[in-house]
C-alpha cells in the first residue's frame, strides 16, 4: 500500500516538473515551436496520394486490372510491383480460376502473376 502511495507521489510530483515552464525541456519545446514555419513531410502510405502517379486509389487500380483481365475483383491490396509504389488485384475468372494482377502506380502498366 505504501508503495502505491509513494509511486502516485512520484509520478505526480513528475509530471509537476515536466509541464513546469521553468522545465529545461519546456524551453526547447517552445522555442521550436517559435521557429519558422516547415513542411511536414508525407508517410510512405502518403506517398501513394500525389508524387505524379497515374493511379492514386485502389479503385483505380481494380479499374486498370479489370480492363485487361475480366474476372470478379476478389482482393485489392497495396504493393511494391518492380520496385515502385502499386497495387495487387486477386482476381476469379468465369471458370472458377483465382489469379493476380500487379498494377504499376508510376505507369499504370498491368502484369499477371
Amino acid at each position: 500500500m505504501q508503495r502505491m502511495f509513494k509511486l502516485k507521489a512520484i509520478l505526480l510530483g513528475l509530471m509537476l516538473v515536466i509541464s513546469s515552464p521553468s522545465f529545461a525541456g519546456a524551453s526547447l519545446v517552445l522555442s521550436l515551436n517559435s521557429a519558422a514555419p516547415f513542411a511536414l513531410v508525407p508517410g510512405p502510405k502518403d506517398n501513394r496520394q500525389g508524387n505524379n502517379l497515374v493511379v492514386n486509389s485502389a479503385q483505380q487500380a481494380i479499374k486498370i486490372a479489370k480492363r485487361s483481365y475480366s474476372g470478379k475483383v476478389l482482393k485489392v491490396q497495396s504493393s511494391s510491383v518492380n520496385g515502385h509504389p502499386g497495387y495487387r488485384v486477386k482476381l476469379l475468372t468465369n471458370d472458377g480460376v483465382i489469379f493476380y494482377v500487379s498494377v504499376d502506380a508510376t505507369n499504370g502498366s498491368v502484369s499477371r502473376n
